[in-house]
């Protein structure tokens, strides 16, 4: 049910069951297990619920990088929210484990549901790719690519929930030293990722059009098993339509199918909201009986969300005592613990809650903080050494004040300029010894005040003006590195990321750019795929980055180009599509119809009628002529020539005199016979009438004296019928008396014969 993984049997062995990672998510049951990472069900001990903890391999973890890009793309994938993506509750590293914390989905992946049904109806898999779409525009409005769009990553919860997760996480293992390029899974990975080029959402397109293949099929279009020929097909051959292998399904499906899996992904929905449109649409327009196809067999939506999985505590309250139970459980004796035999008291008693004190926040206090001198404020100082009157007065030295001043301010002084000169004592008179004393004393304190008056300056002294000048310019730096970091922080000059705007509303762009301070120029251009009043193309570019001061150049979308539909009435299929492929309006489709007026290979009509406008998307539809319809020749026998011809014209047809024949039925001079007969002929064909040259008269022949089977045969061959009469009893066959005898009469007339 994540990227890359198979379930597994929940009673494997695993080294990380049982364990709490992070203080506070214990690993209850390893449920998925993939090539970069595993997925846990684990319990969190904090808030007392259920989650699913996703565990980066230490192949993987071990690279700096890898838990770089697993931690941004974490950070992105949480600020996902929507009901049909699993949303992100935390991620951390803990020791050696990085590891990512989801909310847990109890059910089944669609991979598993389609294994389990082998496919399903299309109003079944239009509901599920109604709710993929719905999630997946989210993260695209957010300029965020999946990049691994696939059965596996799409969660159906025993309540009908269906979610997306793994959001963006596979292109974190494209940063371990071993991967050369993006992972992804080959039965599902767009051209552009085969050839190398790099992903965007039209990539999760591409996948999603696979997804609907086997959604509807219950099978891979391209079903091989060798990575190369995969990788060979996606390039190559074309994507197999879905009614190939489930007859009867709409050939809308078949063109949603074919629209998502272009090789070009110029060709295909820019985004997840424009597929979501399109769904509707052909949601909306599928009758029931084509959204139900086969649905006696394979059910209808409700049936799609799977049975409930294993009893696991519910309520808040039950969690509770399942915790209490498990801490509790926890603290016993190893020696009173049958399931912890051999292992350390240590082990057992573990306290799940405590948090190590090298993991814990500090406070420094300010006895530890380091403080900067500033040496300018110091000032030189001298020590007065304490003297008696009666000692002799010394060359007074520099101490160890001169500390105070930095090297440079030492710079370019002798050192015999340390040495302060010798104050010289006044003279002493002789006089008394009092007097002497009291003067001794005066002139020790007089010589200590004058000890203390320094001789020498090491600088000289700053004057009001250069102390001004010196603000002056300190002030300017400190406004200069203010203004440089305003506007490189939060001015103009901070450099922005441009996230993906193709789709976007132009008034939603230009607010959000405005919100930042970013100027927008618009342009309008013609697109066939964008609606109106929606980004076509920006730039920068999506994932480019700038300075705001810069500003973005965004070209909107006017929507098709329209071109007025030429009069195509009365000319040749050929000539009409030449002038529409003239005007950039390549999709024509034909029909024939019959037409009187119109000569055959004319067009009749098109659709846009002439004067209507076109897109280079719209297909326009030619009616082209078949001549005019066939017609029922008409009954012409015992008409006239002039009414014959009259009958023919009125329906279209032509007359054309033949042969004159006999007819016993009809008069001379009346049509006797056409060819040909009452049938449906072409309309301006032509008929040929035979006119009647009246009955046909014959010499009726002799038969006296033959018998009677001679005399039948004679009258029959010469054209007449016979009756045959037997007198007085029929004793002799011998013709005696024949009627009519030795005159002329009618073809087929009828000849009397007597025997006796």
């Amino acid at each position: 049910m994540w990227q890359e993984f198979s379930l597994i049997s929940p009673d494997r062995p695993d080294s990380l069951v049982g364990q709490v990672i992070g203080h506070r998510y214990r690993l209850d049951t390893l449920i998925a297990l993939g090539g970069m990472s595993r997925v846990y069900r684990a319990m969190d001990q904090n808030l007392h619920r259920s989650v699913a903890v996703k565990v980066l391999d230490e192949n993987y973890a071990s690279e700096s990088m890898v838990r770089e890009r697993f931690e941004s793309e974490a950070i992105i994938a949480a600020n996902i929210s929507h009901p049909n993506v699993v949303s992100i509750r935390d991620h951390a590293v803990s020791g050696s484990h990085v590891y990512l914390v989801m909310e847990y989905v109890r059910g089944r992946n669609l991979a598993q549901v389609i294994e389990e049904r082998g496919r399903f109806t299309p109003r079944q898999m239009l509901s599920v790719l109604e709710r993929i779409c719905s999630g997946l525009r989210a993260a695209h409005l957010e300029g965020i690519v999946h990049r691994d769009m696939k059965p596996a990553n799409v969660l159906l919860s025993d309540t009908g929930e269906i979610k997306i997760t793994d959001f963006g996480l596979a292109r974190a293992a494209s940063a371990h030293t071993q991967s050369g390029t993006l992972v992804a899974t080959l039965s599902h990975v767009s051209p552009e990722l085969v050839s190398g080029a790099p992903s965007d959402s039209r990539s999760d397109i591409y996948a999603v059009g696979i997804m609907i293949y086997q959604m509807l099929t219950g099978q891979l279009p391209f079903p091989v098993s060798n990575p190369a020929a995969m990788m060979k097909q996606h390039l190559d051959s074309p994507m197999p339509l879905p009614s190939t292998m489930v007859p009867g399904l709409s050939e809308d499906l078949d063109e949603l199918v074919r629209c998502c899996t272009e090789k070009d992904p110029d060709l295909r929905p820019q985004n997840a909201g424009f597929l979501l449109d399109d769904v509707v649409q052909i949601r909306s327009t599928l009758t029931d009986e084509e959204l139900d196809l086969d649905a006696d067999s394979l059910g209808q939506i409700s049936d799609l969300a799977p049975l409930a999985a294993e009893a696991m505590p519910t309520t808040v309250q039950q969690r509770l005592d399942e915790w209490q139970r498990y801490r509790e459980e926890q603290r016993q004796p190893w020696w009173l613990n049958e399931n912890t035999l051999g292992e350390t008291a240590a082990s057992t008693t573990e306290d799940y809650s405590a948090v190590p004190l090298e993991e814990a926040t500090t406070v420094i206090s300010t006895s530890q903080a380091t403080e900067v001198l500033d040496l300018r404020e110091a000032q030189p100082t001298t020590v007065t050494p304490q003297l008696s009157p009666g000692d002799p007065v010394q060359p007074l030295q520099a101490t160890n004040a001169t500390a105070a001043y930095s090297r440079d301010d030492l710079a370019g002084f002798d050192d015999s300029a340390l040495v302060a000169e010798k104050p010289v004592p006044p003279a002493i008179t002789h006089g008394s010894a009092r007097a002497q004393k009291q003067e001794q004393k005066r002139a020790a304190k007089q010589w200590r005040k004058t000890a203390q008056i320094p001789t020498h300056q090491l600088v000289n002294p700053k004057s009001a003006g250069r102390r001004s000048v010196i603000l002056v310019v300190l002030i300017f730096i400190i406004a200069l590195v203010v203004a440089g970091a305003w506007f490189f922080g939060r001015g103009p000059g901070t450099i922005i990321r441009i996230p993906s705007l193709t789709g976007m509303l132009q008034y939603q762009v230009v607010a959000q750019f405005d919100e930042q301070g970013v100027p927008v120029r618009v342009d309008s251009v013609y697109d066939d795929e964008i609606a109106v009043g929606r980004v076509v193309q920006s730039q920068p570019s999506t994932g480019e980055s700038m300075m705001k001061f810069q500003g973005v150049d965004l070209l909107i979308s006017r929507g098709p180009e329209l071109f007025e539909i030429p009069a195509l009435e009365g000319v040749t299929e050929a000539n009409a599509t030449e002038q529409l492929s003239d005007l950039g309006l390549t999709k024509v489709k034909t029909s024939q119809e019959y037409s009187s007026s119109i000569a055959k290979g004319q067009v009749i009509s098109s659709s846009p009628t002439a004067g209507e406008m076109a897109g280079r998307k719209n297909t326009v539809t030619l009616a082209i002529s078949r001549g005019p319809a066939p017609v029922q020749i008409p009954n012409l026998a015992g008409m006239s020539l002039e009414r014959a011809e009259q009958a023919l014209s009125e329906v279209g047809l032509k007359l054309k005199l033949g042969e004159q024949q006999y007819s016993s039925t009809v008069d001379q001079g009346l049509v006797a016979d056409q060819s040909p007969r009452q049938q449906s002929v072409e309309f301006g064909s032509t008929v040929t009438v035979h006119v009647s040259k009246g009955p046909e008269y014959l010499q009726v022949p002799s038969v006296i004296g033959q018998s009677l089977a001679e005399a039948s045969a004679t009258l029959e061959e010469a054209g007449f019928t016979v009756s045959t009469r037997s007198v007085l009893g029929g004793f002799s066959d011998t013709v005696r008396m024949q009627t009519p005898l030795n005159q002329r009469a009618v073809r087929g007339s009828e000849v009397s014969l007597y025997a006796f």
